[in-house]
């Protein structure tokens, strides 16, 4: 098998100068020639769409789960909008998506698993509430996620996302073992602290091994604006065989 390259992103709704840095985005990611891209925050409103412009940008197929319907600000006025996941790809294989445990004060959170024959990628947008309640939710929606991602097959499992937990956090302890050495501080905000919430984690490695892992679109424009408020994380898989 060559090598499959795997990218995750949190892609910060509509923030910012939106159209910018999605076109930065775009290029970025075209620049790593990625097999997949996972997708968090991806914004849907006022006629915008994060993850169709990016899919038809690099030419990948796109498997959107759209989530967290609200009402945002956008060019000035209120639209209806979502902020779910995505994930684009070049592979063969299903998509599906299963809600998580939530909590109102945090809203909507979902789980997105794609399959291939060798390989199943969970994509990942966990809660960002802080504090006991926060930690306690996350480690539920990551035991559910892991534990659906799982069924109705084998292979390997890339866990990936924004987890909004690190190595460390009581929370993070399924994935512990399996993420030594895979700290990046992914988190453009919190790269000072050396804090990574955003990973790509081989939790089941199957046949296949991570042979590299990098950041990426963690670099400002020359007025001082990145991508995202999030680097991108990347991770290259080759086969053990």
């Amino acid at each position: 098998m060559r090598r499959l390259r795997v990218v995750t992103l949190n892609t910060w709704k509509n923030e910012g100068d939106y159209p910018a840095r999605l076109s930065r985005i775009a290029e970025g990611l075209a620049a790593l020639d990625p097999d997949v891209v996972c997708l968090q925050e991806c914004f849907v409103g006022g006629g915008h769409d994060t993850a169709r412009f990016l899919a038809d940008a690099l030419n990948l197929d796109l498997h959107a789960a759209p989530a967290r319907a609200k009402v945002r600000e956008f060019g000035g006025a209120a639209v209806d909008s979502t902020s779910g996941l995505a994930i684009l790809t070049r592979l063969p294989g299903r998509a599906e998506t299963v809600a998580l445990t939530s909590h109102l004060a945090d809203g909507e959170r979902i789980a997105q698993r794609f399959a291939t024959r060798r390989l199943r990628i969970l994509n990942l947008h966990l809660s960002h509430l802080r504090g006991d309640t926060g930690a306690m939710l996350r480690r539920r929606q990551l035991d559910e996620a892991i534990d659906w991602a799982r069924q109705g097959g084998g292979g390997s499992l890339l866990v990936c996302g924004d987890l909004n937990a690190g190595r460390g956090d009581p929370e993070f302890g399924p994935l512990n073992a399996a993420a030594a050495g895979e700290e990046l501080g992914s988190t453009l905000h919190a790269v000072a602290q050396g804090r990574a919430i955003d990973h790509a984690i081989l939790l089941d490695p199957g046949d296949l091994h991570v042979s590299r892992r990098s950041r990426a679109l963690a670099t400002p424009d020359g007025d001082g604006r990145y991508p995202s408020d999030h680097a991108a994380v990347v991770v290259d898989l080759n086969s053990g065989s």
